[in-house]
């Protein structure tokens, strides 16, 4: 895997959806940050995450990692659920912001694309126009990519925060143990390629749909 990530088609890929990763990293924790903010919690603002600068939300470990091997993750947003309103439903929507920002960027980009080879910009620069049009393309898949994973119900994703907050799952010991070794969990399951297994297919399905839709 090492050995083939300085090669110059990767490198190449890698700065393809260098864009896609950035904005999405930063416009996911923006979100959790933004929607924890309106719903009463001032933790985020007060840890100077209501931002769009990079540098506020960007792990740099998370986010060459992603680069690397395919898989890493931004700064958490910490918020105290103490000072929503409405606990389990502030909760499920704090969590949620995430995930569908990363959606709604993913066809942001798949519109970029419509546009882009509908007027035919850059068409007398055919390397220019191909490099463009792989980089919308790679933009778009890494967002549902990370919309689809951030959703999946394990330890520190946002779908174990929506799993916990829609049952009392401090009453089940089976939660602590999974909370405990979530970190080691995520790692076994990405290492040994099992996350791949799960979320490629249903990422590739839904990026399909929406370029069926928009394209």
């Amino acid at each position: 895997m090492f050995s083939n990530m300085f090669t110059q088609e990767a490198m190449i890929y890698n700065l393809m959806i260098l864009p896609g990763i950035l904005l999405g990293f930063v416009l996911h924790e923006y979100a959790h940050a933004l929607t924890a903010d309106r719903l009463g919690d001032s933790t985020p603002r007060s840890m100077g995450r209501i931002t769009l600068d990079p540098r506020a939300h960007i792990d740099i470990i998370g986010f060459i990692l992603i680069l690397i091997v395919g898989f890493g993750w931004a700064k958490p947003v910490m918020t105290n659920p103490r000072n929503y309103k409405n606990l389990r439903r502030d909760s499920i929507l704090v969590s949620l912001a995430g995930p569908l920002t990363n959606f709604l960027l993913a066809i942001v980009f798949i519109l970029l694309l419509k546009i882009f080879m509908f007027t035919g910009a850059f068409s007398s620069n055919e390397q220019l126009q191909i490099n463009i049009t792989r980089m919308l393309f790679y933009s778009g898949r890494i967002n549902i990519l990370l919309f689809v994973l951030n959703l999946l119900p394990i330890p520190a994703l946002d779908g174990y925060h929506v799993l916990t907050s829609l049952f009392n799952t401090w009453k089940y010991r089976i939660f602590s143990i999974l909370e405990q070794y979530g970190m080691f969990i995520f790692m076994l399951l990405a290492f040994t390629n099992i996350l791949g297994r799960i979320i490629n297919p249903i990422t590739q399905n839904i990026y399909d749909l929406l370029i069926k839709l928009i394209l």
